[in-house]
């Protein structure tokens, strides 16, 4: 028995990073698929990780792949991309337009959190997202905020 049999699949952050390019592909492309050596190309790694990691989600139900073939996403694998894809943009909102990082840093720091985040914080960061952005709440927070960064950077 492998020490894996019994436990339920868990996807890593590699494997959701792979769902999210693969459904960016997808959402691209006019014929609805993507291609493994776009997907290479568009996380920065060689093929036969893609392979690899093509492999995986296909047993485990997330997408359909087939070497001769491009790749599309199963129901699951289209649902667990779209969950990827919205607590990234939910984090990148949150630092970019509330804690006012820069949007290259709140993208590659979105990036990192996404994987760890779970649904309930994700929820209340796109209450908060909401909030921030009525103008009367918002223009009061932002021009706090951007006191109290000031202070802090003259300490």
């Amino acid at each position: 028995m492998s020490p894996s049999a019994g436990k339920p699949f868990e996807l890593t952050a590699s494997l959701e990073d792979y769902l999210e390019a693969i459904k960016e592909l997808i959402d691209e492309d006019p014929h609805g698929h993507a291609h493994t050596s776009e997907i290479a190309r568009r996380l920065k790694v060689k093929m036969p990780s893609v392979t690899n990691a093509l492999g995986v989600l296909r047993r485990n139900g997330y997408l359909n792949y087939d070497s001769s073939y491009p790749v599309t996403l199963t129901e699951a694998g289209t649902a667990a991309a779209a969950r990827v894809i919205h607590r990234h943009k939910v984090l990148k909102t949150f630092l970019n337009s509330v804690l006012l990082l820069p949007e290259g840093d709140a993208g590659k720091t979105a990036c990192r959190m996404e994987h760890v985040i779970d649904e309930q914080l994700i929820a209340r960061l796109e209450a908060l997202n909401n909030l921030f952005m009525e103008e009367d709440c918002g223009r009061t927070l932002g021009q706090r905020l951007k006191q109290a960064l000031s202070e802090i950077e003259h300490c």
